[in-house]
This record gives structure tokens, sequence and C-alpha cells, in this order.
């Protein structure tokens, strides 16, 4: 998974793999080793509900997405469009969450022997 921060926005692009693992297993997760023996993780959960969610605290992001929302986005593919979600940050700003699975073709590195 790769996580993107800009102003009002975060991003999670993920591959087809870690989209198919999300559905099976319900979570994906990354973490971030940074100094001291910290941590950051970033948690993606597919949940039943309807309703996206999102947490945080000085360890990590928490994002709950609906199952439904992503098995539409599994079955769109190989589209580059992906699913957004607007979060209310105070009473003047909004955060936007875009999920969106990387459907670029990747060059395989060739090796000569």
């Amino acid at each position: 998974m790769n996580v993107r921060f800009s102003a009002g926005t975060l991003r999670c692009r993920v591959t087809p793999a870690e989209l198919e693992q999300l559905l099976s297993t319900n979570s994906l997760r990354l973490t971030v080793s940074l100094p001291r023996r910290h941590s950051l993780q970033v948690t993606v959960r597919s949940v039943v509900l309807n309703s996206w969610q999102l947490d945080s605290d000085p360890t990590g992001i928490w994002i709950a997405i609906p199952r439904a929302q992503l098995e539409l986005l599994a079955q769109s593919l190989p589209s580059r469009e992906g699913i957004t979600h607007s979060f209310a940050v105070d009473a003047a700003e909004q955060l936007q969450l875009i999920f969106e699975v990387d459907v670029r073709k990747r060059q395989r590195a060739s090796t000569s022997g």
C-alpha cells in the first residue's frame, strides 16, 4: 500500500493483489518505522456497514471503507478511477480520502546471464 499526504487529501493506493487481500481478510496495514523505535501505521478495513470511518492518533490512522464500495471498485478494474469520501476535520475544513488501485503495468527488470 502506498499512502500520500497533501493539503486536505489522504490518498491510499493499493495493488490489485492488496485489494484482493483486503476483501478476503478485511484488513490491510502499512507500517512505517520511525526514529527512536516509533512507528506509524495506516490500517484500512473493509466493513459491512455502509459508512466510511476515519480515526487517528499519534501512532496511526485507521480507515474503514464499506465492503460494498470495495467490491464495486474491484469489479470496475482496470479502471483508474478510485473511490473517495470527505470527512469534516473541523467546522471549516474537509479531508478528502481517496482509495484507488494501481492498474499500471509494471515493467519487469531484465536480467542477463
